[in-house]
């Protein structure tokens, strides 16, 4: 009987333990860095080049995929950016999270787009977008 209660307990226990990781996995990352970065001397109000995409899986179990979230070399983390596809005028707004793209390897790229947002302007099958916009959402 007590080793019953024992069982039970641990087992209330651990699946308690379970769903709050599991909770906290699927949350997504919060972006509040408030730290200036040095290199961007100030917020370029637009700039036309190349866009790119990509995917990524954090350690914490959070993707890329499904959000709609960029890296770029010309806004802060936390701004929202409009992008428009010059080709075909269509546009998406991402949420900056990240740096980059690299400037010394793919110098005429501007902006790295997550795999859902660079869907809304082009086929990901294409891989890059040659003519992109990018400014400030207001």
């Amino acid at each position: 009987m007590e080793n019953d209660k024992i069982i039970t307990f641990t087992l209330f226990v651990s699946m308690f333990f379970a769903g709050f990781a599991i909770a906290i996995m699927l949350m997504p990352p919060q972006y509040v860095d408030t730290t200036p970065i040095p290199h961007i001397i100030k917020q370029q109000p637009n700039k036309v080049g190349v866009a790119s995409y990509y995917d990524y899986v954090l350690k914490s179990g959070w993707s890329s995929v499904g959000h709609r979230v960029c890296a770029t070399r010309d806004f802060k983390r936390g701004t929202t950016i409009r992008v428009t596809n010059l080709d075909n005028n269509k546009t998406v707004d991402c949420l900056v999270t990240d740096f980059g793209p690299n400037a010394s390897v793919h110098p005429d790229r501007i902006v790295d787009l997550s795999s859902t947002a660079f869907s809304h302007l082009a086929l990901l099958s294409s891989g890059l977008i040659k003519n992109v916009k990018i400014e400030k959402v207001k």
